[in-house]
């Protein structure tokens, strides 16, 4: 026969779960334990500390459970209503700090949230009145030039202006130039007129 848990030997042995665990924790009775950490007693074991009763005709142990046996197992193996009220409080306190927890990491994260937003409008406020400050500069720039502009045309006009007068003054002094004279005659003496001779037409 395979090994038996503790509840089935507490079954088999018409004892409850405590007796069968007080009298392995006291080496009376021999049990191993499981992967799951559960215990595994031997039916014959079972039988040397806890005399075990057998169907004659089957030849299985009879459960000798008494139903006060079986009620203070069920007891045993279904948690009590003061500590399920103490497991439901202990969750809903972890359940409870856990929300304040996030609730806090909410509240900060929205800070943080806050001041990066604080941040960037500062800097984009200071990029723009950088950027306004540079576009000023370059308009007073311009108008500088074209001042300058302006003031060399006016200036090169006057000098202009100057220069026509002196010109005109310069004119103004100087003789009036002397009249020319007649072409002289030329010796040759011009050709005489030559006579055609036309002959007499005879009759």
């Amino acid at each position: 026969m395979s090994k038996l848990s503790l509840r089935e030997a507490a079954k088999l042995a018409g004892r409850g779960k405590t007796t069968i665990h007080t009298a392995i924790h006291d080496g009376r009775l021999t049990a191993e334990r499981n992967e799951s950490g559960g215990y595994e007693i031997d039916p014959a074991e079972l039988h040397r500390v806890f005399p075990l009763k057998a169907d004659p005709d089957t030849g299985q142990f009879i459960d000798q459970r008494t139903p006060k046996d079986r009620q203070d197992s069920n007891d045993a193996e279904r948690p009590s209503l003061s500590l399920a009220l103490s497991r439901t409080a202990t969750r809903t306190g972890r359940a409870g700090r856990a929300l304040a927890t996030a609730e806090q990491e909410l509240v900060e994260a929205l800070r943080e949230i806050e001041r990066l937003k604080t941040e960037a409008e500062r800097e984009t406020r200071h990029a723009r009145e950088l950027a306004e400050k540079e576009i000023g500069h370059l308009r007073e720039t311009l108008e500088a030039e074209r001042a300058a502009k302006a003031e060399l045309a006016a200036a090169h006009a006057a000098h202009l202006a100057d220069l026509r007068r002196e010109l005109e003054q310069m004119r103004a002094l100087m003789p009036p130039p002397a009249p020319s004279a007649p072409p002289a005659p030329d010796p040759t003496p011009a050709p005489s007129p030559s006579r055609r001779w036309w002959p007499w037409r005879r009759g």
